[in-house]
């Protein structure tokens, strides 16, 4: 069984619960932490899930938690990737609203947390699409527009299908039973895909939230291997069960999307082999 340590055990409600899949990160870890720590706005719970880091990133989070005391702790026993830590999260999440940070990234600024509660405000909005700015080993910027929101753009031509660049109802979530995929790459895409296409309504937060950390070495996306593949074809097949059931012109144009990013990982697989 999953170890669960929590700071102030409180049934009461938050606004916003601020998720993070932790493993062998850390170098990051302490950033992302501090960038949620320095929010302006503390209506706030941190939960981090450590997915079985086998370095230092376990003792760090602990070394935050005699600073902070609304850090929820996680440690699992058996490493689910990041789908099955953001799964943990989810089962004991009091937000009113989900925000996904990875936790080589960084909340962007010290009153993010403030200006997506305004935004907000009483509706009970399904998804806020969420601005960021990527770093790394590529710098770009990208702020969602009513163009970029659709749902047609989300499915066909979205080149970040990561949960992180929206804010997630948790009432929402829950009543659709949205959740990720375990022990799997690329979990994003079905919970995206998923959380996208059921909601009712959004709002846009043209700002920018997050600082994305691009190409960082030993990432679970750099990594070329044909469990990358083989995770592919599997929410592939996923999404052609769910257009049995759930049709919509959306479903196709994504099952071409993810055909098309297969044979991509396939022939990078087949260029690494060769080069080996």
């Amino acid at each position: 069984m999953d170890q669960l340590v929590k700071q102030q055990i409180t049934n009461t409600k938050k606004r916003f619960s601020i998720i993070t899949a932790a493993y062998n990160i850390e170098n990051y870890i302490e950033r992302a932490i501090e960038s949620v720590e320095c929010q302006t706005f503390k209506d706030y719970e941190l939960i981090i899930v450590n997915d079985c880091s086998t370095d230092n990133t376990g003792n760090v989070i602990k070394e935050a938690m005699k600073k902070y005391d609304n850090i929820v702790y996680i440690e699992h026993t058996e490493n689910k990737r990041a789908g099955g830590a953001r799964n943990s999260a989810l089962a004991v999440a009091k937000g009113e609203y989900i925000v996904f940070l990875d936790g080589d990234d960084s909340i962007a600024s010290d009153d993010v947390l403030e200006r997506l509660d305004m935004l907000i405000g009483q509706d009970k909005t399904d998804v806020i699409y969420l601005g960021f700015q990527i770093g790394g080993d590529r710098e770009e910027l990208v702020i969602p527009t009513e163009e970029t929101c659709t749902k047609t753009y989300k499915a066909a031509m979205d080149k970040y299908p990561n949960p992180w660049s929206k804010a997630w109802r948790k009432e929402y979530l829950d009543e659709n039973n949205i959740r990720f995929p375990e022990h799997r790459f690329y979990e994003d895409v079905l919970f995206v895909y998923k959380g996208v296409m059921k909601a009712k309504d959004y709002k846009m937060a043209q700002f920018v939230t997050h600082k994305y950390t691009s190409g960082r070495k030993n990432s679970m996306t750099t990594k070329i291997n044909l469990k990358n593949v083989e995770d592919t074809i599997l929410n592939l097949k996923e999404l052609v069960s769910m257009r049995e059931t759930e049709y919509t012109e959306e479903i196709d144009l994504i099952i071409k999307k993810e055909v098309k990013m297969c044979k991509k990982r396939l022939d990078n697989t087949f260029s690494f082999l060769n080069h080996k």
